[in-house]
């Protein structure tokens, strides 16, 4: 977490939390995840997270789509075909977790919507 001086905290690794913070959603007997009692401000920090990785997978497939429209053997590259595989099974993989991702920003926001954290006060600056 980087912290600039009167900000608040940012997150370098928001995938890495969001898969650390999983365990701490309470879940239902049929392990469903129990939205209605999970913490609010935990639904919020992790629908943050979760669309922030959303938008990093999104941007990275996009750039690995430009980059196999160079990669074909019509521009004379030497990429092989298993590695083309390997890019589209990882395409896919990802695609599912993105999607997997916009199912839980919605459930989070859906049981956050009339949540209203409260708002730090900033103390005024002394002058001398």
């Amino acid at each position: 977490m980087l912290l600039a001086m009167g900000e608040e905290p940012v997150s370098t690794r928001p995938m890495r939390e969001l898969l650390l913070q999983q365990p701490l959603l309470p879940i239902t007997p049929d392990h469903r995840i129990d939205d209605e009692a999970a913490d609010a401000d935990l639904l919020l920090e992790l629908a943050d997270k979760a669309e922030t990785v959303m938008s990093t997978i999104n941007l990275g497939l996009s750039a690995v789509g430009t980059i196999l429209a160079h990669a074909s053997p019509e521009v004379g590259s030497e990429i092989s075909g298993y590695m083309i595989e390997a890019l589209g099974w990882h395409i896919a993989d990802s695609s599912d977790a993105a999607a997997a991702l916009l199912s839980l920003v919605h459930a989070c926001r859906h049981y956050t919507a009339d949540h209203s954290p409260p708002q730090p006060k900033k103390a005024p600056m002394v002058r001398f």
